[in-house]
């Protein structure tokens, strides 16, 4: 899980909802983002536009997960919800949420 509650909220200024920054193990189908980071471990203590050194993280960079890229969560297996399917630019990528946890995604809300 996220060590940062922070990160899980969203934060409201005057009427209009501020884009959350969540990791990407915690989204659903339909939800849609920019990727604004990806952490080096599993606990996602990353600074927005970090590039991790784990080799999970230094992986999904290679992909393409990379700070500025619009993500779409795509299908979910059930039961489970285990893996998820996700659009990244124009490629599709079936993730563990073991591995999405290290991708931070600043959720689109509407």
């Amino acid at each position: 899980m996220d060590s940062c509650r922070a990160w899980h909220e969203i934060a409201i200024e005057g009427d209009a909802p501020v884009s959350a920054i969540r990791s990407l193990a915690r989204l659903h189908k339909g939800a849609r983002g920019v990727v604004s980071a990806v952490a080096a471990d599993e606990s996602a203590e990353a600074t927005v536009g970090d590039v991790a050194g784990s080799t999970i993280a230094r992986r999904l960079v290679e992909l393409g997960f990379v700070a500025g890229e619009r993500i779409e969560v795509l299908e979910e297996v059930r039961p489970g919800g285990d893996p998820i399917a996700v659009r990244i630019g124009s490629s599709m990528f079936a993730l563990r949420r073991r591995e999405a946890q290290a991708v931070l995604v600043q959720v689109e809300h509407g």
